[in-house]
């Protein structure tokens, strides 16, 4: 693990990094879901105070649109990957496939359970320490983004089609963490379905799948 913290209760970290589907195994009675729904919050309040003193010149819209781009399941899960957590994390037989690596959101989730540990072992200014370097690189290229369901809607309109629809399908997992299923219907064409943490992110991210479907800038991608 690439994470730039040393615990004082390393029983924290060793909960952070055990998910609900390894607490079916013998010998494990406790998971991280709880640390995950601390570490949401934390995550939260640690990127709104960084945008706020970061960009004294952004408006309350700005702010909320870039925290938005940051505190997604794709930007988090990204996160993990810089500090490791899929190899270190400890999941149960069958959330592994050979070869393949943990799901989005499972390393999303698996984030902020770190991130809750770390608020917990040694307070918000750990937490801060320890998650801005991780915001700043991207922060420069959020600024710069556009809002994928605009462009969507701005290519319909230019060519004449109708507005996009989009479906939510429906969502699933606990109630702090729900996941949101979504389509969009394109000049006749079915997008998806996508996923996010809200209903915006999940019609966000099916608006980028039918820029991409139909040879399009995906708007408000971070790669």
């Amino acid at each position: 693990m690439n994470l730039s913290y040393t615990f004082n209760e390393p029983s924290r970290l060793t909960l952070a990094l055990t998910h609900p589907s390894a607490a079916l195994e013998p010998g494990v009675v406790e998971h991280n879901q709880r640390l995950e729904f601390l570490g949401d919050a934390v995550v939260q309040l640690v990127v709104t105070q960084w945008l706020y003193e970061m960009r004294p010149g952004w408006k309350e819209g700005d702010l909320t649109r870039a925290r938005q781009r940051l505190v997604n399941a794709r930007t988090l899960a990204r996160f993990a990957d810089v500090w490791g957590l899929g190899e270190a994390l400890r999941v149960g037989k069958g959330e592994r496939t050979a070869g393949a690596p943990l799901t989005v959101n499972v390393r999303a989730d698996a984030f902020e359970a770190v991130m809750g540990a770390v608020y917990l072992d040694g307070g918000l200014a750990a937490a801060h320490a320890v998650l801005v370097p991780l915001l700043e690189p991207v922060l420069e290229a959020i600024a710069t983004l556009g809002d994928p369901r605009s462009a969507l809607l701005e290519w319909c309109q230019a060519g004449k089609h109708p507005t996009p629809a989009y479906v939510v399908l429906g969502s699933e997992g606990p109630a702090h963490a729900l996941v949101f299923s979504v389509t969009v219907e394109v000049a006749g064409q079915v997008y998806g379905p996508a996923t996010g943490r809200s209903k915006r992110d999940a019609m966000a991210e099916a608006a980028r799948v039918a820029l991409a479907g139909l040879g399009l800038p995906v708007a408000g991608a971070l790669e």
